[in-house]
């Protein structure tokens, strides 16, 4: 049973295909959901559809049509993204999200008014966030099985068993992705619609302006992400797709275009860009979901012996270590996927540089300002190393569970220092920074990233992402960034070019935030381990 327009054609004395009860449990025996059809499993007219137990001529209980198929699984897909955010992320704190988000979008918005940034510098810069979180976004339905266990414990989501519904992988996934779309436009972009409204006087106008300007750019970034994958399964090798966005990046932040690029996506106050982006966002969207080929595997690779390679390449022989890097190896996009990651924090630092400059005359000391922003590529770094396994899984081992945790570490400096340091040297080359300036900018990203990264493992375990979803926990972290980042970046434009007190200063200032970084992770360890051990993570 696919779900085709075909379906209402089939041989009445048949005996109808049902999918799992479970997952139609309203309407498939009753007829009275929204959007059922008064029409017979034979597409004749059924008298007795709105009755209680609607059936077909022959006493068998008629077919769902298309149509009240798709209403039922939009309504379990909407149930089951309630109930993932209030079941497992500590019920209803998540909902503290939404007010985060504005009180931050707000408070950044006045404070980079009071420095003299113009309101259009700014609401560009909320929209390049929204198009970042777009980017990410489109990645969720596309999440493999076990790392969506990893991140979400053991639970059976409805796009996983797709293949046992009454309609196309396809279609499934496109109501996915537009149940995406809908959420986080509602708890996430909203917020930051009304936050960034400030910077021209909330009104309702001007609130609802925003939100659909910025939902726009958001689905925009879902769609290109949907398009690559699309592109993906239809034999583009993943270095093709990832050489075209190097190219696309580095052309934009080489030809000063970012801020022209920004600007055609700001829609507010223009419904002819309005339309022309939700057509273009539609058309692209569309065209990757039927190219989409949910049957593809990606070609087997066989590497022996890689994992006794990987020990003898470390500089530690713990093989804990080599296990993590060998299944960061073994994902999709391997190696490359945090320096990709980093890359394009970088280059959108490099483009609202850029912007700032123009507007306001200041010109930051780009090592100081690029090691302080790309210190934060430490939550990304370590998210990526935690996105295959769980805790779980090494109870059953000869190791405990501080061994592990120390094991996440070793990976994270030996991942984490070349992938930012590439981007860092890159940016202080372009943008020219004094020996200084260059000097202190990379004691600051290595003792930043160091905090920041005992301030992950202290706050979430093994589950960084959820961050994105606990509001007390999000909250927490976000005042842990702030607190060295902001004074530190206001230093960076004030201090410039740094002189040799000020890069001491900073060199002794990131020397004890990493210090402070290692006492967080190894009390992390014993803390996170009692509390697996105790049955209460």
């Amino acid at each position: 049973m696919t779900g085709d327009a075909t379906e209402s054609e089939r041989d009445d004395t048949a005996e109808p295909e049902r999918g799992d009860p479970s997952e139609f449990e309203e309407g498939t025996s009753t007829g009275t959901e929204p959007g059922a059809s008064s029409e017979s499993a034979s597409g004749e007219p059924n008298e007795s559809a709105t009755t209680t137990d609607a059936t077909a001529g022959d006493g068998v209980p008629a077919v769902p049509t298309v149509r009240s198929q798709l209403w039922l699984t939009t309504r379990a897909l909407a149930r089951e993204e309630w109930r993932i955010h209030t079941t497992l992320f500590d019920g209803y704190r998540f909902l503290g999200m939404p007010l985060l988000i504005t009180a931050f979008a707000a408070g950044t918005a006045v404070l980079l008014t009071e420095t003299g940034t113009t309101p259009d510098a700014i609401v560009a810069g909320v929209h390049a966030a929204a198009l970042v979180f777009g980017l990410y976004a489109g990645t969720a339905g596309f999440a493999g099985s076990s790392m969506l266990e990893d991140v979400f414990g053991a639970h059976q989501f409805l796009l996983g068993v797709a293949a046992t519904l009454p309609l196309s992988r396809r279609l499934v996934l496109g109501l996915f992705l537009v149940k995406d779309a809908v959420f986080y436009g509602v708890f996430f972009v909203l917020p930051m619609a009304v936050g960034a409204a400030g910077v021209s006087g909330w009104t309702v106008a001007s609130v609802v302006g925003q939100w659909l300007s910025l939902w726009l750019v958001f689905a925009g970034g879902m769609a290109v992400t949907v398009a690559a994958i699309s592109a993906r399964t239809n034999g583009i090798p993943a270095w093709a797709i990832g050489l075209v966005v190097v190219l696309g990046v580095g052309v934009t932040v080489a030809t000063g275009s970012i801020g022209t690029a920004l600007e055609v996506l700001v829609t507010v106050g223009d419904p002819l860009a309005a339309a022309g982006l939700a057509l273009a966002t539609a058309a692209l969207g569309g065209v990757a979901l039927a190219a989409y080929q949910p049957t593809h595997v990606p070609p087997s690779r066989t590497a022996p012996q890689r994992f006794d390679r990987i020990r003898r390449f470390l500089p530690t022989d713990d093989p804990l270590v080599a296990k993590v890097l060998l299944e960061l190896g073994r994902s999709s996009g391997g190696y490359a996927k945090p320096f990709v990651a980093v890359a394009l924090l970088a280059g959108l630092v490099a483009g609202s540089l850029g912007i700032v400059e123009s507007i306001t005359g200041l010109a930051p000391a780009p090592g100081i300002f690029f090691g302080s922003v790309l210190g934060v590529s430490a939550f990304t770094t370590y998210n990526w190393l935690t996105q295959f396994d769980a805790v779980d899984d090494y109870l059953i081992l000869p190791v405990s569970v501080v061994d592990v945790f120390r094991a996440k570490h070793v990976a994270f400096v030996i991942v984490g220092v070349p992938t930012a340091a590439v981007p860092y040297a890159l940016a202080v080359v372009w943008f020219e920074a004094t020996p200084m300036d260059a000097l202190a900018g990379a004691a600051v990203l290595v003792g930043y990233a160091g905090y920041y990264y005992g301030l992950t493992v202290a706050l979430a375990g093994f589950s960084p992402n959820e961050f994105l979803f606990d509001g007390a926990r999000f909250a927490a972290f976000g005042a842990g960034v702030a607190l060295p980042l902001v004074p530190t970046l206001v230093a960076a434009f004030v201090l410039t070019p740094p002189s040799a007190p000020t890069a001491v200063a900073l060199i002794g200032a990131s020397a004890v935030l990493a210090a402070v970084g290692v006492v967080l992770s190894r009390r992390a360890a014993t803390y996170w381990a009692d509390r697996t051990m105790a049955g209460t993570v």
